[in-house]
């Protein structure tokens, strides 16, 4: 409605409609008489120039990005007592960061911070409560609590041989230093799997070629990407070091194997159904994925593009039978920030019924690695424990927060950390490849500026 003011103040014969418009102006249909009129007369005049209302179709030149943010924070529920969030998130994007964002800070159970900024960048898509995002590797501590949920019950030992439920892993083979092929040392232990000891990868970014994302969106089931992986010989001997790959996923296919129910059916039962996370799944409706489910922009050089269908939609087509539990999970941040509160609940949902056991959740927040290489490296502020980092020396980057924060991050530059000692949460979510290091760095250390000493 302020838009539309502005607009007609300036006077709708001078100002420049272009196609992205056309989205920001629809919703004004739906207001008073007034709205109505002013936005149909913009679309109409915008027609009647004959300017495309299709696909925007890019830039000749890099635009300015001081001008693609909207003046006003929309705020969902909560406080605006922390400008310094708000700030970050405008910088984010000025810089060049991201674009559309959405952040949302909960302490003690009460909601501080909570909205958005979005950007008017041609194309890009202003985010709602209801706004999906791919959380792709903010699945991995989900799956990981649930197979640690199947670990307290006594189903299997962090150090059993995957291969007691997953035959076919006892048969791998490994590239060794020399590139021989040669048969493993040890077999892939559960441990392996929730640390990304196992050596098994993936992750060649293939999407346009073939190449193992191609291959495996095209699968019907977890038990056919095992049959897949297995051709595969590992990138080196299970234990020897971190790699990060597809461990999670095939983590996924154990449960289902061991809980006699398909994966999906079991994050329902076990987690989302108890905590509420209604909006969470593998796969996207045509609706949800053409009015809720957020763009991607890829940054290229100095300015963005958006998404191909290959980068953007992958295993989330229509048809797709997959779930991934490593990087497979659409959800928003509203279901997310259920899954955060109950970590910071120590594994129990706010009604006090248990996911998870507080002994349980702390033995995933333990380091695990030991000498073991190849997770951050000598100067990463992180250790790694089952599902989660954990930050252990908060001078070497912190950003602010204290020892004992642990959370992980997602292909598309999202985040969370949960910090036992404040008792809070936080996410940060937008729709952007590459992850810009920056972002958490930003958005972290506004935060605890925000919350001072």
């Amino acid at each position: 409605h302020g838009k539309i003011s502005a607009l007609t103040e300036t006077g709708i014969d001078k100002v420049p409609i272009s196609n992205w418009w056309t989205e920001r102006l629809l919703p004004a249909l739906n207001h008073d008489k007034w709205s109505r009129k002013t936005a149909w007369a913009l679309l109409w005049r915008n027609k009647s120039r004959g300017h495309h209302f299709g696909p925007y179709h890019g830039h000749q030149s890099a635009p300015d990005f001081t001008k693609f943010y909207d003046s006003e924070l929309t705020i969902f529920e909560g406080q605006t007592g922390m400008p310094k969030v708000r700030a970050a998130q405008e910088k984010l994007i000025k810089n060049q960061h991201c674009l559309s964002n959405v952040a949302k800070v909960v302490q003690q159970g009460k909601v501080i911070y909570h909205g958005a900024v979005n950007s008017t960048f041609p194309g890009d898509r202003p985010i709602t409560d209801d706004t999906l995002f791919p959380i792709w590797s903010m699945t991995k501590p989900i799956t990981s609590v649930a197979a640690m949920i199947l670990h307290e019950r006594g189903s299997f030992g962090l150090d059993d041989p995957v291969s007691k439920v997953i035959p076919q892993l006892s048969q791998l083979k490994v590239h060794n230093q020399k590139g021989v092929v040669e048969p493993i040392k040890r077999e892939i232990t559960f441990r392996d799997l929730l640390r990304h000891t196992s050596g098994v990868y993936g992750y060649d970014g293939s999407f346009h070629e073939e190449g193992t994302w191609k291959e495996i969106i095209e699968l019907k089931s977890l038990a056919e990407m095992i049959d897949l992986l297995v051709k595969q010989p590992l990138k080196h001997h299970p234990g020897e070091r971190y790699t990060y790959g597809m461990s999670t996923a095939i983590l996924g296919r154990a449960i289902e194997i061991i809980s006699g129910q398909d994966f999906a059916s079991f994050l329902e039962k076990e987690i989302f159904h108890p905590l509420g996370m209604e909006e969470t799944s593998f796969h996207l409706n045509k609706i949800d994925r053409e009015q809720r489910f957020q763009p991607l922009f890829v940054k290229e050089k100095e300015n963005f593009r958006r998404g191909t269908k290959a980068e953007d939609e992958l295993y989330y087509q229509p048809g797709s039978a997959l779930a991934l539990g490593g990087e497979g999970l659409i959800s928003n941040l509203r279901d997310y920030g259920r899954f955060c509160q109950m970590l910071v609940d120590r594994g129990r949902t706010r009604d006090g019924n248990k996911i998870i056991s507080e002994e349980t959740l702390s033995i995933m927040l333990s380091d695990q690695m030991g000498e073991t290489p190849g997770f951050g490296g000598e100067r990463s502020p992180n250790k790694l424990g089952l599902g989660f980092y954990v930050l252990e020396n908060p001078k070497l980057g912190g950003n602010g927060a204290p020892k004992g924060i642990y959370g992980w991050g997602g292909y598309h530059t999202t985040h969370f950390w949960i910090d036992p000692v404040n008792e809070l949460y936080a996410i940060f979510l937008t729709r952007l490849y590459p992850t810009p290091s920056e972002s958490l760095q930003i958005f972290r250390t506004a935060v605890y500026e925000s919350l001072g000493p």
